[in-house]
């Protein structure tokens, strides 16, 4: 993984882990924003579209979450995150199905 950014020396590998989790968790909350406000004007598209991003940053930190071995005040803050996410992605409606789109643009 030679593409992750440069990290200081003097961190240890779960306060590095927990940089990454809590990272992906702010990208997580972006996009359920993103999608919330996306849905609220009638852009289904969009909103669809963020919240599968959202999902994904989300899967990836809460598998990072549980491969580390938080012991720290951090991973207190980075599990406080992850109930804020979880809290967001369940607050947007669920995506419409296939067939409704066609409807809506052929109307």
């Amino acid at each position: 993984m030679s593409d992750l950014p440069a990290v200081r020396l003097d961190k240890t590998t779960g306060e590095r882990t927990l940089e990454f989790v809590e990272n992906d968790l702010k990208v997580a909350l972006t996009f359920a924003q993103i999608s919330s406000a996306a849905y609220s004007t009638g852009r289904l598209q969009h909103a669809g579209d963020a919240r599968s991003k959202a999902e994904a940053a989300h899967a990836r930190a809460v598998a990072q979450l549980i491969e580390s071995l938080p012991a720290s005040r951090q991973a207190a803050c980075v599990q406080s995150m992850l109930k804020q996410v979880q809290s967001a992605l369940s607050s947007l409606p669920p995506c419409a199905a296939p067939a409704w789109w066609k409807l809506r643009a052929a109307g």
